[in-house]
């Protein structure tokens, strides 16, 4: 199958490859190698990370109790949360 390289460097991957492949736009990466005259695409897993620094200053101002934050038990939270994933189904 043919495709053409654009002025951003971007190329498009005909259908029958990417549903073949299994990828979903937005949702896979592709490692890209070039060896001996060919330009290998291949799927990779990517494990997204938060910076330490980052996720302790998140940790600090999620536990960080405010002036009107609700009090709410273990039962209380379980029972709001099983009514709300209930009602999106």
């Amino acid at each position: 199958m043919l495709t053409k390289l654009t002025r951003g460097n971007q190329i498009t991957i005909p259908k029958p490859i990417i549903e073949k492949a299994h990828l979903k736009a937005g949702d896979d990466y592709l490692d890209v190698e070039y060896r001996e005259g060919v330009i290998y695409l291949k799927p990779v897993e990517v494990e997204e990370r938060i910076a330490p620094e980052i996720f302790e200053k998140f940790q600090k101002q999620m536990l960080k109790k405010e002036r009107d934050d609700i009090l709410v038990d273990e039962k209380e939270a379980e029972g709001f949360l099983s009514k709300r994933t209930k009602k999106k189904r």
